[in-house]
């Protein structure tokens, strides 16, 4: 499910409570399943069957919560189905739970309406069912569309009125009883073994319904990790608890050994008739009403359930993708419940008009299925945290191990009994009603064939689907070790500055160099070979591109200019100084291996001395924009104008006075062409494919802070998941600008945020053409046949990757890019590392940070030899697929492409798989040396 913004995030653990108790109706429950329980299973084991069922569901809480702490999950329970038994397990088993809470929600309505009409006929009303299923359909969708805070405070009271009432009968009976409301034989061995534990047990569980929807409020909690666990540990507790000492004394007194022929004959009307007997008629008037707003305050709480399994089944793209949305004021799933609404009025409906009774059929076929249906995805779910546990160290031997075999073993239990004794739990003889089981089996196959559908239809969002993150895990380590081991780092640009501050904060002995005059790499736009230019911008947002405990200064505008990144860099070097351990003007020459993976690095200072040192381990951080790709061009040689690299250009008033040809549609080259708009006599953009241009704002916010949740969208505003329809929607048809429409989805090929280039194509100021044929002594000829008059031609076509000072052969290259692990460690060589040779369409900075912890971690288990092995031969033979499932251009510019989210998750499986802590914000405070960074 997708994260929610934090207006959403509005319950309380409290109030979480309070919807999943009224899930499980506690009057409805006593009232109508414990003397179901007395009178089928001719026994009196009823309290003992709900202290069972509540263990066996407290130790589901606790495999939940077990696997809550590592994995983040706000959505239901089919997450963690799909993160241990795969994707397509869990989307069939959320079509099972979406089918669970539907069947209940519709057997409710009918009940509803068959129990007020019930109370109206005690009064003297004659009041067909009908009707108040009717009136109480309007009132559900109304908490419905509304958000989930609403329906919380409505049901807290319901729920508070519905235990005081049967707290006041429990209290009556035990005055009146004393000692004989508590009949021992309810627990005895004898009756236990008896043979009418086993129907008590389907009951038991089968009251406990609705507990667990605790998890599809995770969404709208502040803290998901704290609350939803622990509104499930209370939830349970307190049902669990009151369900045992209330069926104990209805049970003592009901007569205790007499209880069950009492059930029998009086079935449904023997609370209320304890009720009277005990209390009058006040207690007994007090107790019917109640009972109705018992099954409302239910029927209220597993629609929103309900609706919020269509919601997250939408969005994740295996049903209609209008389920998948949230009301832009109320942030509720309001076409969710929409459909459920409809679904009530279509179903119970149809089946009124048909002549079904409202009880004995409606309200039993459905609530029978949506039972069968929860049971079977608890106990799925409590497999799933076993299969999760089952290959990892840090398994618990309760929450990883024995909490989760007792759920499963006891919730399929309950699932194998009450399937035998469908019948029985119904009260129904309808064929027709006894076989809505099967419907389940439907259900499941067509969740899986959803899944495999779209994994068939669109890779990129199956790899999306059901996604988890694993829960951020802090460096607590009191000692570290003693690093002896020295590395070099090459290259003080962005990624070498995250590297040195890794290094530095561990421990690790390094030297470190740069071979131009100051820190910053690119940005520096007075380094020879810098591709910096005066119009330059950062492409990603100061809202995600700054360094961990180092965010970009609020002062910055949105889309920093060149100097004012080349300054944050400084800052940020100053702040945990890193000026000060930096040796600057002195490039690595050369490094070469040496036996047992250590390096020979030969050194050239500024004024051209050369000095040799041999280190540990080489760390290298070139950058992948120093080395320009210049395509062969056709006539070239006999252009009478200017052909150079985009990496030459500084200002757009290198182009007054002349016409100018930009080939390229990067965004370098976008950028150029606008200056070229402005300032040249004539300008045209060349472009080999179709592009999608990104547009930097949308509603005045910044589209990457938008998309990745750092700024919530403006009241009102839903955006679409669908990144392609999104931006078709935002910018148009590009063809009318003589562009080519784009060959490719939005976020397979590197984002162009640039969408000041078409303004200038709709104004004439800039002229679209396509590929360069060849040039001419005085232009050039397109592949369409058209020729243009030109002074200048500047090629935009990107860079090579290159490592200058090793030799190429000690790397395997592919398409121009060096075959590493993770895009990080040499397969080749177990002591050569690279930060920085990955490209995802994200902000880099933090990405960066990530991998240069896998390089830390290598190195602290090439110092202390713990899981030294393991990564080894990971470096050398794993191959995982990163692209999470999107097909890139085929191009060499994407042949290192890896999708952010894939990326991210993968390295972080890997820091949780060898121990190793997360990085956040405060990982680094106390390297803290200059606090403002001036």
């Amino acid at each position: 499910m997708p994260d929610a913004p934090s207006s959403r995030r509005v319950l309380s653990t409290r109030r979480v409570v309070f919807m999943v108790i009224a899930a499980a109706a506690p009057m409805a429950a006593v009232a109508g399943n414990a003397p179901l329980a007395l009178a089928r299973g001719d026994g009196i084991t009823l309290p003992a069957a709900y202290l069972l069922a509540g263990l066996v569901l407290l130790c589901f809480a606790a495999a939940y919560s077990s696997m809550t702490r590592r994995v983040v999950n706000n959505g239901a329970f089919y997450v963690y189905v799909a993160k241990g038994l795969g994707k397509r397990a869990g989307i069939a088993s959320g079509y099972v739970g979406a089918l669970g809470y539907l069947g209940q929600t519709l057997g409710l309505a009918a009940a509803f309406g068959y129990f007020v009409s019930l109370v109206a006929a005690e009064s003297g009303i004659d009041l067909a069912w009908g009707w108040p299923a009717a009136v109480g359909t309007v009132v559900v969708a109304v908490f419905g569309y509304r958000s989930a805070d609403v329906s919380a405070r409505f049901l807290g009271v319901l729920m508070v009125l519905e235990f005081a009432v049967l707290l006041v009968l429990d209290v009556l009976v035990v005055g009146e009883k004393g000692g004989g409301a508590f009949p021992a034989g309810s627990f005895s061995p004898a009756e236990v073994a008896g043979g009418s534990l086993g129907i008590a047990l389907m009951f038991a569980f089968t009251s406990f319904i609705g507990f667990e929807s605790a998890a599809l409020y995770g969404e709208e909690t502040k803290h998901p990790e704290r609350s939803i666990p622990g509104a499930l540990y209370i939830s349970v507790s307190v049902i669990a608890v009151f369900y045992v000492l209330t069926s104990w004394i209805i049970i003592g007194g009901a007569g205790g050994e007499a209880a069950p022929g009492r059930a029998k004959d009086e079935l449904g009307d023997l609370v209320f008739n304890l009720a009277e007997q005990y209390g009058g008629t006040a207690l007994l008037d007090a107790a019917a009403v109640l009972l109705c707003t018992s099954v409302l305050a239910s029927w209220i709480a597993l629609h929103n359930a309900a609706s919020r399994y269509l919601f997250a089944l939408g969005f994740e793209g295996v049903a209609p993708a209008a389920w998948g949305r949230y009301h832009p004021v109320h942030q509720s799933p309001h076409v969710g419940s929409g459909v459920v609404t409809l679904l009530t009025v279509g179903v119970v409906g149809a089946l009124g008009v048909a002549g079904a009774d409202p009880y004995e059929v409606i309200a039993s076929a459905l609530v029978g299925l949506g039972t069968l249906s929860l049971v079977l995805m608890q106990g799925i779910t409590a497999f799933s945290v076993l299969a999760f546990f089952r290959t990892r160290h840090d398994r618990h031997w309760f929450g990883g191990l024995a909490a989760p075999v007792v759920a499963s073993l006891g919730l399929t239990a309950a699932f194998v009994l009450a399937c035998l004794h469908y019948a029985t739990l119904t009260g129904a003889t309808n064929p027709v009603v006894n076989g809505v089981p099967l419907v389940i089996v439907l259900a499941a196959v067509a969740g899986w064939v959803a899944a495999d559908r779209l994994r068939r239809r669109s890779p990129r969002r199956f790899a999306g689907l059901a996604h988890t993150t694993h829960r951020h895990r802090p460096d607590t380590r009191t000692t570290k070790p003693s690093y002896t081991r020295r590395y070099c780092v090459v290259g003080a640009g962005p990624a070498g500055m995250v590297m040195a501050r890794a290094l530095l904060r561990e421990g690790v002995p390094f030297d470190w160099f740069e071979r131009h005059d100051e820190l910053g790499g690119i940005w520096n736009a007075d380094a020879p070979g810098s591709p910096m230019y005066s119009s330059a911008h950062f492409i990603s947002s100061r809202w995600t591109s700054g360094f961990y405990g180092y965010p970009m200064p609020s002062h910055l505008p949105d889309y920093p200019r060149w100097d004012e990144v080349r300054d944050y860099l400084h800052a940020f070097a100053r702040r945990y100084g890193l000026d000060r351990m930096v040796t600057l003007g002195t490039a690595v020459e050369r490094a070469e291996p040496l036996p047992d993976d250590r390096w020979r690095v030969t050194l050239r200072g500024a004024g051209g001395t050369t000095q040799v040192r041999e280190y540990d381990g080489l760390v290298a951080c070139p950058g992948v924009t120093w080395h320009p790709n210049l395509p062969a061009l056709e006539g070239r040689d006999e252009f009478r104008g200017t052909v150079r690299h985009s990496n030459t250009f500084g200002d757009g008033i290198e182009l007054r006075g002349k016409r100018v040809l930009i080939v390229g549609a990067g965004n370098s080259g976008v950028d150029i062409a606008c200056d070229a708009a402005r300032h040249a006599d004539a300008a045209y953009l060349s472009v080999r494919r179709g592009y999608r241009f990104v547009p930097k704002h949308i509603a005045g916010l910044p589209t990457d802070a938008l998309l990745t949740g750092r700024i919530e969208p403006p009241k009102g505003m839903v955006l679409s998941r669908d990144v392609d329809e999104m931006l078709d929607a935002l910018v148009g048809d590009l063809t009318r600008f003589g562009l080519p429409a784009p060959d490719h989805e939005a976020l397979s090929s590197h984002p162009i945020m640039n969408t000041q280039v078409l303004h200038h194509l709709a104004h004439g100021d800039l002229v679209a053409k396509p590929d360069v044929e060849r040039l001419t002594p005085g232009g050039a000829v397109f592949a369409d046949g058209s020729e243009v008059e030109l002074d200048e031609v500047i090629l935009a076509t990107g860079y090579t990757y290159a490592l200058p000072f090793l030799d190429e052969s000690l790397l395997t290259w592919d398409r121009g890019h060096p075959q590493l692990w993770l895009n990080i460690c040499a397969r080749e060589h177990d002591s050569l590392y690279v930060l920085g040779f990955v490209e995802l369409a994200d902000a880099a900075y933090q990405r960066f940070d990530e991998m240069a912890q896998l390089v830390v971690m290598d190195i602290h288990a090439r110092e202390t030899g713990r899981h030294k092995a393991e990564l080894s031969e990971l470096k050398r033979t794993d191959h995982p697929d990163l692209r999470g499932g999107i097909d890139y251009v085929d191009s060499p510019r994407h042949a290192s492409y890896v999708e952010r989210t894939t990326y991210i998750d993968h390295l972080a499986g890997l820091r949780e798989r060898f121990g190793w802590f997360d990085v956040d914000d405060d990982t680094y405070a106390d390297l803290v040396v200059e606090p403002d960074g001036q």
